[in-house]
């Protein structure tokens, strides 16, 4: 009975002729033969016995081309291994092998020059090269290595130089359709001062009648590069280069990457025109080319023209709904034009996208805020805190649309929210947030708070350089407490001082010439009362609804003089301009009610009205 071996590396290379190793290389010349062959059994391959060894089918024996292709691969990935394990001396052996095999290689034999030279075998790499072009002459890149390699390994010699330039030269003449020769002879060209030459060169090849648009890009490539545009105008070249693209632009037919490339040169050379023309064509032909989009609105940017830069960025965001740096660009151009409604719904779609930055989220509050949207900014605001629970910014941000919503608890809780988030940074508390807290304190009834935060405020202010807007803004504060405390019956002499003072900061102030009109009234002194009122008026100019608490008052004083018919004009006019307030119409009634003989002095106390929305700001 005859006992089969299996094949192992034991039995030694008599006893095992075909190896599974090989077997892999072959099957990948042989696996069309091997798939028309069915049914095959391991004994059908070949068998090795103890003496005897029986050849495989014929058809599963490699041809000559077959053995060469597999000998070239086991060499080339042998010479992988070596080399990335740094045996390059190994690596070029085997890389030789491969070339021996198979010569039309070229790509390796650079390769394998380089390698060589680097292990200090140039007499043997330049004859490598050498011996690869004469093997390869009829394609261009064996020239181009050749003297590449000459260029750079015997650069220092004038004899390798020009043989250099010789070898590439004799490939422009054999290959005159192919930019790669001409990229390499213009940087020997050029590296040898030789401008002018490589610019015939170039010419030379921008004349010939090439009809493929891609040799004209690669042309146009290589004169830009060597001859690059200047920053401030074009260079003596350009015409050139112009010509070159024009002539890929002409040949591109429906090739769009072609036509967005020469669009890509007008715009990197500022032929912003040309640029358009192009960018549109592609897209006319491509609606859904998002890319292209964003080139022409790069464009138009460049351009100046916002407007077309507007529509092109709102056609991206119509197909790219998820773009949120689209939607970014689109809302900081309406804020630079200052439209701030349209600029929030961008911002907000942006943002819901993917999360932004604190900062983000704190420049859409304030356009909200800028724009009095409320409630759209309350809710938005309360998200962005969610996010930046450690922020004091956003509970301050809170308390403007809370203040214009009149919602004076909710404008106080987040004041405190601030201050207690915001501990460590008290510089981010100034007067003006002070003073804010103050107001909303004194509208919420927390009169001995909103006190301590005024005087707050003055102390802030205090330490200021006392230019007109400090000076204006203390005049506001001193006002704005001498009239919370006249309101509410509280140190009335003191009031009446801070209210004087107010009006030496600021005699134009209509607001504060009220206060002091009403400080008067409150002291029993009509006349001065009056005198101080009628200054308010004057200076108020066209009166409105928030004027109309100075000419209710007005008409108070001429009540208690006795001038009748004065109060009901005044009083009458008060409600004219803001019939919704209640205290002006009772007022306007309880003069009509009168008696034209009562007794000034015995005539029923008024009660002190609101102070305007001037004396008091909201936010």
């Amino acid at each position: 009975m005859k006992a089969k071996q299996r094949c192992r590396p034991t039995l030694g290379v008599h006893r095992c002729i075909v190896l599974y190793s090989c077997l892999s290389f072959a099957c990948l010349v042989l696996s069309g033969h091997l798939r028309a062959k069915q049914g095959k059994r391991l004994e059908d391959f070949a068998e090795v016995y103890i003496d005897q060894y029986f050849e495989p089918d014929k058809d599963l024996l490699l041809s000559e081309a077959g053995k060469q292709k597999s000998r070239a691969l086991a060499y080339y990935f042998r010479g992988r291994t070596y080399e990335s394990n740094g045996r390059i001396n190994d690596a070029i052996e085997a890389y030789k092998e491969v070339l021996a095999a198979q010569p039309d290689r070229h790509f390796l034999a650079r390769k394998t020059a380089y390698l060589m030279a680097r292990a200090g075998s140039n007499a043997e790499a330049l004859k490598l090269l050498e011996e690869n072009l004469e093997a390869n002459s009829e394609v261009p890149f064996p020239y181009i290595a050749l003297s590449e390699y000459l260029a750079t390994y015997q650069g220092n010699s004038p004899t390798g130089r020009a043989r250099a330039l010789e070898i590439i030269e004799d490939a422009a003449r054999k290959f005159p359709n192919q930019p790669t020769v001409y990229d390499h002879l213009v940087r020997l060209l050029i590296s040898e001062n030789r401008r002018d030459d490589a610019k015939v060169v170039m010419e030379q090849a921008a004349a010939l009648d090439n009809e493929d648009p891609k040799y004209w890009l690669a042309i146009g490539k290589i004169v830009g590069r060597a001859w690059p545009p200047r920053p401030n105008g074009p260079s003596k070249n350009s015409g050139l280069v112009n010509q070159i693209y024009g002539k890929a632009l002409s040949l591109a037919g429906e090739n769009w990457d072609v036509v967005e490339t020469v669009a890509d040169f007008y715009h990197a050379t500022r032929q912003f025109p040309g640029a358009v023309e192009a960018y549109q064509t592609v897209i006319r032909h491509n609606p859904d080319q998002l890319v292209t989009r964003e080139k022409l609105a790069r464009v138009y940017a460049a351009m100046g023209e916002d407007e077309k830069l507007l529509e092109t960025l709102l056609g991206i965001a119509e197909i790219d709904t998820q773009n949120a740096t689209i939607l970014r660009q689109i809302a900081g151009i309406y804020i630079q034009r200052k439209q701030y409604p349209e600029a929030v719904p961008y911002f907000q779609r942006a943002l819901a996208i993917g999360k932004g930055t604190e900062d983000e989220y704190k420049a859409v509050a304030g356009v909200m805020i800028e724009e009095r949207q409320s409630e759209a900014a309350i809710d938005f605001i309360k998200g962005a805190a969610y996010l930046f629970p450690e922020s004091p910014d956003f509970p301050m941000l809170l308390t403007y649309p809370f203040a214009f919503e009149e919602k004076w608890d909710k404008a106080v809780e987040q004041f405190e929210r601030a201050v207690e988030l915001g501990a460590d940074k008290p510089e981010m508390f100034n007067e003006s947030f002070y003073f804010r807290f103050a107001a909303a304190n004194e509208r919420l009834g927390n009169i001995e708070e909103a006190e301590k935060l005024f005087q707050k405020t003055i102390e802030l202010l205090s330490k200021l350089a006392p230019d007109d807007e400090v000076q204006q803004f203390t005049a506001t504060t001193y006002n704005y407490l001498g009239y919370m405390w006249l309101e509410n019956d509280m140190n009335l002499d003191e009031a009446g001082e801070l209210i004087k003072t107010a009006a030496d900061l600021d005699p134009e102030s209509e607001a504060i010439a009220d206060s002091l009109g009403w400080f008067y009234f409150k002291k029993g002194n009509f006349e001065k009362a009056l005198d101080e009122l009628l200054r308010a008026e004057e200076l108020m100019g066209e009166p409105g609804e928030d004027e109309a608490e100075i000419l209710d008052h007005i008409g108070q004083v001429f009540d208690k003089l006795g001038d009748r018919e004065k109060a009901l004009e005044y009083l009458e006019k008060a409600v004219e301009l803001d019939p919704e307030n209640s205290d002006y119409a009772r007022h306007l009634e309880e003069v009509k009610n009168s008696k034209s003989d009562e007794d000034p002095a015995e005539a029923t106390p008024v009660k002190v009205p609101k102070p305007t929305k001037e004396e008091r700001p909201a936010a």
